[in-house]
């Protein structure tokens, strides 16, 4: 299949411009043969220029219908590719956390005693697992095995009191950690389990036996589909293992579980097929995350081709917001190529004026071809631009629906990052060290190794430390290098009373988002739970701290997930703007980032994505607010509404100016039929000029110049002029130096002009119209004001609601350059030894 062009059938607004644009080209058609059959003779000049320019629209033609169509699939590839990626990182990220439980779960001192002397009965130990459980509720069950593989304490449905001699077995062979995704006899009435397993030892290398957590792997995909699933979507989200099977579908009735369909791992996705139908499809592999890189599962998502570019239909709508400013490098070209030929239609009508005017007979006749070429000409210009704004309003819809996307990855990562932040601190309050250390006032000392145990394998905190009742930490991790100065400190009186006043071992309290001591004195977030004592819950003995490295962790999310482009950077903060964090060195935490009405109404877990102004820069931007993960924040345990921004610096187009004559001369109005006398008007800057008609050879494409030096003094270079057998070097005036007028924007154009004095050719912005003005339109410049203006030869006041136009004197022109640069003149005039080509 012929990608992107064999799916140009699919998008209805490409397709209605494809129309319009081969109507355009028949139209051209059928005004050149009517050209060559009504007015041969007169219209022998601009047939040339009309065919060129004829070829060069088809040729626009085929490459504008080409990018629009590449742009729509672009826009449909990008965000699969996201949504595939999402899928697939946001599973690995999960899974990292789990190796990490397992890990440290296997080294508890219950489960230890409990397998090792029986010191521990079964129903305390299950006791302790569910406690786990109801926080971690990832898991559906935790069993612990014996030596042998049998079952030795267990929580959760399904488990064989069999046991599993052969995930023991393997998991007492491993280094480390077993990760094991199918079927398990361990839980044999599911077709498929996703179990990491973990080699239980005394602390001294004796294996004890193994501990076993069964991931929620199904009703976590669920929750994914549902996260990144968009309205009326029709698209299909898969998880496919290694060998490319299906093992987690958004739609299990269109693509059911065990498929295999095709991958499409290129970064500009494939069409594949699958069931009798063609899918745009992407694959992505797993990014890893802290060294994790997952069990080699892939996230693919694929759709129907015919339904693919519904969102089509802004191509023949365009877009009501101003325009973004963002550019393609094809999108440059099309619009330079639309301008020549917008350029080379407008000398073609300009010349064929000129050409016939003050005529009779068939000249009349070409004035009425002028007139259609003029017309459809106009209607050309109308049909690129809108194409050219549908292309561009395809590339603004693209990246705001990335940058939204990206807000809403951002803010599920970071709510699933302190879902775990708030599983820690209430399960290590239950640790038994730590209620009996309290309770007895002994061994408080023996508390910093625990806790310096535990800060090794959870490096995302800056410290933990130990309270009692009062408030006075006892203890802390000696990691962060500050244990000594800490340990004596009294915590935030808030946070104290908030300890003493939780309810029971599923409960915590989170401090705001704030510059503390326990941090070094920047902002942060600490969480917190309650010390209980060992025998009554009911009484609380002090509490746990944990202090996250925010600024690390935060900016590491942020930058991990930012879409590679320049322009763009991203934050967290809080619904009045206070910065959590982000990828920019000038938006510190705890300083404001002014959100305007980005966020008004948006509810929890929605998103959108808008224009607006950050720090006087008009920015395009994805806000997402946090939705919570599982229980944490969704069942009134906690509330702090933090929001993720993603924004790309949009480029300055206050100053671009618009190209055509501006609306200085209203064409229609002024020209009319008559025995007047007729002038040749064009624009340079924001005003018009003429020159007599009668002075003009042509309007040239300023390409055709060959400059002098940079071409941006006042002889901008030369033109070679052919008549007959005869060549002439005519020089070109840059009006802009002569005027010392800034540099224009656009190419411009070249009025071949001649007097008396010889031959001059005048660098203009626009070519506007031939215009026949009567005596009373046409005004002598005041006397008072004819010696300052030499060059300024008469006035031409059209209509009252018109503007002057300025005529030049080309003798006085002449003079006032020979006398500017004498000699210079009739040197450019002669030609230049090796011109530089413009």
């Amino acid at each position: 299949m012929s990608f992107p062009l064999d799916l140009l059938p699919h998008m209805r607004g490409v397709l209605a411009c494809e129309r319009e644009l081969a109507e355009l080209r028949f139209t051209w058609q059928l005004i050149e043969t009517t050209a060559k059959m009504v007015c041969p003779a007169e219209a022998r000049t601009i047939l040339p220029a009309m065919a060129s320019t004829r070829e060069a629209f088809g040729r626009l033609e085929s490459e504008l219908v080409r990018a629009l169509a590449a742009e729509n699939i672009n826009k449909v590839v990008l965000q699969m590719q996201a949504r595939a990626q999402a899928v697939v990182d946001v599973v690995v990220r999960n899974l990292y956390e789990r190796t990490a439980d397992v890990g440290f779960l296997s080294t508890d001192g219950d489960i230890r005693r409990f397998l090792l002397d029986g010191r521990v009965e079964r129903n305390a130990i299950e006791s302790r697992l569910h406690e786990y459980m109801r926080k971690y509720t990832v898991y559906d069950a935790i069993v612990v095995l014996g030596p042998e593989g049998g079952v030795r304490a267990a929580i959760g449905d399904g488990v064989s009191p069999a046991g599993d001699h052969a995930l023991a077995a393997r998991t007492q062979g491993a280094a480390s950690y077993v990760e094991h995704f199918g079927p398990c006899a361990l839980l044999p009435a599911r077709e498929r389990a996703l179990v990491y397993a973990q080699r239980i030892d005394d602390g001294a290398g004796r294996t004890l036996g193994t501990l076993c957590l069964s991931f929620r792997f199904d009703d976590e995909m669920a929750g994914i589909f549902r996260t990144f699933r968009r309205h009326r979507d029709r698209s299909v989200m898969l998880l496919l293992d290694a060998a490319g099977r299906v093992i987690a579908s958004s739609d299990p009735d269109h693509v059911p579980l065990g498929r295999a369909p095709e991958t499409a791992g290129g970064e500009q996705g494939a069409v594949i097929d699958f069931g009798g139908r063609e899918y745009i499809a992407r694959t992505c592999e797993a990014t890893g995350y802290q060294g994790y890189a997952g069990p080699g599962w892939r996230g693919h998502v694929m759709v129907p081709v015919e339904s693919a570019f519904r969102e089509d239909a802004v191509l023949l709508t365009g877009s009501d917001e101003q325009g973004s400013g963002l550019h393609c490098d094809e999108l440059a070209t099309i619009e330079r190529q639309a301008g020549a030929i917008k350029d080379a239609l407008n000398r073609v009508v300009w010349n064929g004026q000129v050409m016939a005017g003050g005529r009779r007979g068939d000249s009349l006749k070409l004035k009425s071809m002028l007139q259609q070429i003029s017309e459809t000409g106009e209607r050309m210009r109308a049909v690129f631009s809108r194409a050219l704004a549908a292309l561009s309003d395809t590339i603004t819809s693209s990246t705001l629906q990335d940058l939204q996307f990206v807000s809403r990855l951002m803010m599920d990562v970071m709510d699933r990052n302190l879902y775990e932040r708030a599983n820690d601190c209430r399960w290590w309050a239950l640790a038994p060290e730590l209620r009996e250390a309290l309770d007895t006032g002994r061994c408080r000392s023996g508390l910093d190794v625990l806790l310096d145990d535990i800060n090794r394998l959870y490096t995302v905190y800056d410290r933990l430390f130990v309270h009692d009742a009062d408030g006075r930490i006892v203890a802390c991790s000696t990691l962060s290098g500050e244990a000594a100065s800490t340990v004596g400190m009294q915590i935030d009186e808030r946070m104290r009373e908030a300890v003493g006043r939780l309810s029971g071992t599923q409960s915590y309290a989170v401090s705001a988002f704030e510059a503390t001591p326990l941090h070094r004195g920047a902002p942060t977030y600490i969480y917190h739970a309650a010390i209980r004592a060992p025998q009554d819950d009911a009484r609380v003995l002090g509490g746990i701290g944990i202090v996250f490295e925010s600024a690390r962790e935060f900016r590491a999310m942020l930058s991990e997930l930012l879409p590679a482009r320049d322009g763009v950077w991203a934050a967290f903060c809080e619904r009045d703007g206070r910065v959590v964090a982000s990828t920019r060195d000038d938006l510190p935490p705890g300083s404001r980032l002014d959100l305007g009405d980005l966020v008004s109404g948006l509810d929890a877990g929605a998103s959108r994505h808008a224009f607006t102004t950050f720090g006087g820069t008009r920015h395009m931007a994805g806000v997402a607010l946090s939705a919570g993960y599982r229980e944490y924040k969704t069942t009134g345990d906690y509330r702090n509404d933090l929001i993720a921004v993603v924004a790309l610096a949009l480029p300055d187009t206050s100053a671009s100016g618009g190209d055509g004559d501006g609306g200085i001369i209203d064409r229609e109005t002024v020209s009319r039929p008559g025995e007047g006398e007729e002038f040749a008007v064009f624009r340079l800057d924001d005003r018009a000029f003429a020159v007599t008609a009668a002075q003009v050879l042509e309007a040239a494409d300023i390409g055709r110049v060959r400059r002098i030096g940079s071409g941006e003094g006042l002889i901008a270079g030369v033109l070679l002029l052919e008549e007959d057998d005869t060549a002439e070097h005519v020089p070109v005036i840059n009006l802009r130096a002569f005027f010392d007028l800034p540099r224009g924007q656009g190419p411009g154009h070249v009025v071949v002009t001649r007097c008396e004095r010889g031959r001059i050719g005048l660098a203009v912005d626009d070519l506007i119209c031939v215009i026949e003005c009567g005596e009373s339109e046409i005004r002598p410049l005041p006397e008072m004001v004819s010696a300052r203006f030499r060059w300024l030869g008469r006035l031409i006041i059209a209509a009252p609601e018109q503007p002057l136009v300025s005529v030049f004197d080309l003798e006085a022109l002449h003079d006032m350059l020979r006398e500017r640069m004498r000699g210079a003149l009739d040197e450019a005039a002669v030609g230049l030894p090796e011109p530089t080509a413009a």
